[in-house]
């Protein structure tokens, strides 16, 4: 008699496939789905919905390094941005890249931790440091506890920076290590 009981289904069986079918995706929600494959230019997700979610490999990543194939393996859950809800082939069009980006930026505005950088150029003014993807500006009056004459000295230099600014439409990220040298004299 144990064993009929193991055969008959109940709704909790169903519950998510049944939650799955109420769900409605729009342009520009944030998702989370299971890498079921990887081709040569899309990953597909499974999303838990009735439509299969599709990365293209240009709104992956915005690192020119990226390796689709070795990064991303089936299992994987990835988080992505919802483009279209319908490419006319019943898939959901999404981008990770874009969704990484704006949980950057949501990272930034809040966020009040020190990061590490490592400043990749010298510019009129300041340093350019890339955090996240994010081309992050460091002001010479900020690069130390001092001004900063010498701004070549400190190309190829790894620094302790906070945000002071992120500005997400005007893509404006401004970083300041000074705080962090003024502790250290």
């Amino acid at each position: 008699m144990d064993e009929n009981k193991e055969l008959v289904e109940t709704m909790e069986d169903y519950a998510e496939e049944l939650e799955a079918s109420f769900k409605r995706l729009h342009e520009g929600d944030i998702v989370t789905g299971t890498v079921v494959a990887v081709t040569d230019d899309q990953v597909l997700v499974d999303l838990k919905y009735f439509a299969q979610g599709v990365i293209d490999r240009e709104n992956l990543s915005n690192d020119p390094d990226f390796n689709m194939k070795e990064e991303i393996q089936p299992g994987d859950l990835l988080t992505a941005t919802v483009i279209q809800t319908d490419d006319g082939e019943g898939n959901v069009v999404l981008s990770r890249k874009e969704a990484n980006d704006r949980m950057t930026w949501e990272h930034f505005r809040h966020e009040r931790t020190p990061l590490e950088v490592t400043i990749s150029e010298v510019v009129n003014g300041g340093a350019v440091a890339m955090v996240e993807g994010v081309r992050g500006f460091i002001p010479a009056s900020r690069l130390d506890a001092a001004y900063v004459e010498d701004l070549d000295s400190w190309n190829g230099k790894k620094i302790p920076v906070l945000v002071i600014e992120a500005d997400e439409e005007k893509k404006r990220l401004v970083l300041s290590g000074r705080e962090f040298a003024r502790e250290n004299q």
